[in-house]
């Protein structure tokens, strides 16, 4: 299991949960486990304890204080003796993401364990719309968009010569980049987006029309 814990990303939750054949009692010992689980702590419960803290992880149903019919996780089958030797385990960055752990009697099931349920709740950071990039339609300039756009320039930085002592070349450069773009924003604008997936070639698309009638929108 520990070779398998270091293959996790430490970004990612881990949840490690099933039967560890251990008690840890109610032995409070942070961050691994909070003092209130059931009965006393046994060899194996001490040396899931040490996995535990070297993988930081938690035993959350160690954490909340529950009657004791909610903690038992396994019953004998002369019905005489209740263990906790069932855990839900987590990494420690996201131990307050568990609301409460306990076991569940009641369920119908077959076998001699208690059904274990862990409540998690997780907060998303929410994720920034990247912008589209807007591209500047410059096939436009190789017909007569292309001419109108050279006499414009020449104009503008005809203009611009005369308070070229005035600035710094960091304002020129300022200047001048906003001459070139304003100026192609004016004559050609910006190209439409294509929603078209790239892997869509126009042969598919004719074939879908083709299928479709002409009601595929392009």
């Amino acid at each position: 299991m520990t070779n398998t814990l270091k293959k996790i990303s430490k970004r990612d939750i881990t949840v490690i949960m099933g039967d560890f054949n251990a008690k840890v009692g109610n032995v409070n010992i942070p961050p691994v486990t909070g003092g209130e689980g059931l009965g006393k702590i046994n060899e194996r419960g001490e040396r899931l304890i040490d996995f535990c803290m070297e993988q930081e992880i938690c035993l959350t149903n160690t954490w909340f204080k529950q009657h004791q019919r909610r903690l038992y996780t396994w019953t004998s089958p002369d019905g005489n003796t209740k263990n906790q030797i069932d855990y839900i385990g987590i990494n420690r960055k996201w131990k307050t993401c568990i609301n409460n752990c306990k076991t569940y009697p009641g369920a119908d099931r077959d076998t001699d364990h208690n059904l274990l349920i862990a409540t998690m709740k997780v907060r998303l950071a929410r994720q920034k719309r990247t912008e589209m990039l807007k591209r500047l339609d410059v096939e436009e300039l190789n017909g007569s968009k292309g001419y109108t756009y050279e006499t414009k320039i020449a104009n503008r930085f005809e203009a611009l010569k005369y308070v070229i002592e005035e600035k710094t070349p960091n304002e020129l450069w300022e200047e001048t980049k906003k001459v070139l773009i304003t100026t192609a924003e004016e004559i050609v604008g910006y190209k439409k987006r294509d929603w078209r997936k790239p892997w869509i070639t126009e042969e598919t698309l004719n074939l879908i029309d083709k299928k479709t009638g002409g009601q595929t929108k392009r």
